[in-house]
């Protein structure tokens, strides 16, 4: 199973990915294009530097699928969680020009298991950075001053992406990270149960639950849960009545 948490920069992805490994004993995939061609951080430096400034998108795009695509294959035998894929991969390097390459790598290849995006605005995003280091060189980037979740979401919709969307605005990275980990369990334990959470935690109700507390998000999930198991004992129940009246007859 592959698991890959996604989010704009200073959402928590990465503080996130590594609780969930340390709770999940699940191994991490970052930037798995460094360890498929061995390359120090200088070297891969270096590549990025060269793609980004001497080739077409095709090839920026190809560069890191082939990474994405390598950890898809390790995740045919092990459970693995991700710290930005192929939502990233998109966000990054897709255009109107290498359309036709993604289109035919998800046809091919498919997807995550699941994606988890973590939400968050850009002002919250900010002071996060800030928080964690006033020095961080992730303030100088023009991105971060930009809501980019348009193709983000551009994406989940237009390759149909297993996804859980999480606003954590108001939710510290503890609270977010048990509400995922949560989220997983669940998932892990009972495959159903994505189907109950996905319109929960879907694009449609990103503002919607941000209006929640902690535990009342929390105590919304089981009663979902629990009822969505009552209902089920219902209809047994019913269809073992049905069965019984027909057999009397």
């Amino acid at each position: 199973m592959l698991i890959s948490v996604e989010g704009l920069d200073g959402v928590g992805k990465s503080t996130i990915t590594n609780h969930l490994s340390s709770f999940l004993n699940m191994p991490i995939a970052e930037k798995p294009i460094k360890k498929l061609l061995y390359l120090d951080d200088e070297q891969s430096k270096k590549i990025t530097e060269k793609i980004y400034s001497c080739y077409s998108s095709n090839i920026q795009a190809m560069y890191y699928l082939m990474g994405y695509l390598s950890v898809l294959e390790d995740a045919k035998k092990d459970d693995i969680l991700m710290d930005r894929g192929f939502l990233s991969t998109y966000y990054f390097s897709y255009n109107k020009e290498n359309s036709a390459l993604f289109d035919m790598f998800v046809m091919n290849y498919g997807v995550p298991d699941l994606t988890i995006v973590l939400y968050a605005s850009v002002e919250e995003r900010i002071k996060r950075i800030k928080n964690r280091n006033i020095s961080d060189d992730d303030l100088k980037k023009k991105r971060l001053y930009v809501d980019g979740y348009d193709k983000y979401f551009e994406a989940l919709k237009k390759y149909n992406m297993p996804y859980l969307l999480i606003n954590n605005e108001n939710l510290s990275l503890e609270e977010t990270s048990s509400l995922v980990l949560t989220l997983l369990e669940l998932i892990m334990a009972k495959r159903e149960n994505f189907d109950i959470l996905k319109d929960l935690f879907s694009i449609e109700n990103l503002f919607l639950n941000s209006q929640y507390s902690f535990q009342e998000i929390t105590e919304l999930i089981s009663n979902k849960i629990n009822s969505n198991v009552s209902i089920s004992k219902t209809k047994v129940l019913r269809k073992g009545s049905d069965n019984n009246e027909t057999n009397n007859y």
